[in-house]
């Protein structure tokens, strides 16, 4: 995929049903169309839904939420059809940076265990696993895997006399 075709953009009212779509495919427990309604309702700054569009079709999303400097990755879905083609490493890295433009010092988030495509990705970009949520996913009867990343860079100066 040439990336010069992908656009990410802030994610608008007229995106819900192709979000909707995507979080249906992608996730066993999804929103529906009134609750992510309702994140994009949210005007005091508490979250960020970005879509990504490739040839004007929506091929993924991606919802964080804002909480006293720390980022969450609520939700992030690709397009089954567009799944492999990197992506939803281009959004996650827009978040990434979208998290760090509003203050953020860490990013959080938590993904099922036999997802070891996103678990992989999470990893390439600088994640690591801080810890499980035991039988968190009832349905697959699968632990959480929680993991962060910093994202504030610490800058030192040193001077040698």
């Amino acid at each position: 995929m040439d990336n010069k075709e992908l656009v990410i953009r802030q994610a608008k009212l007229y995106d819900l049903p192709a979000m909707s779509r995507m979080e249906r495919e992608s996730f066993d427990s999804y929103q529906g169309p009134d609750e992510l309604s309702k994140e994009l309702g949210k005007s005091d700054g508490s979250n960020y839904l970005a879509v990504a569009e490739l040839a004007d079709e929506k091929v993924g999303y991606a919802n964080i939420h804002i909480v006293r400097g720390e980022s969450q990755l609520y939700a992030i879905a690709i397009d089954s059809r567009f799944r492999g083609q990197g992506i939803g490493e281009i959004l996650l890295s827009h978040m990434i940076d979208k998290s760090r433009e509003l203050g953020c010092s860490i990013m959080t988030l938590e993904v099922r265990e036999g997802n070891t495509a996103a678990i992989e990705l999470y990893k390439k970009m600088g994640f690591t696993e801080v810890g499980r949520r035991k039988g968190y996913y009832k349905k697959e009867r699968e632990d959480a895997i929680l993991m962060d990343k910093e994202l504030a860079s610490i800058e030192i100066n040193l001077s040698v006399e």
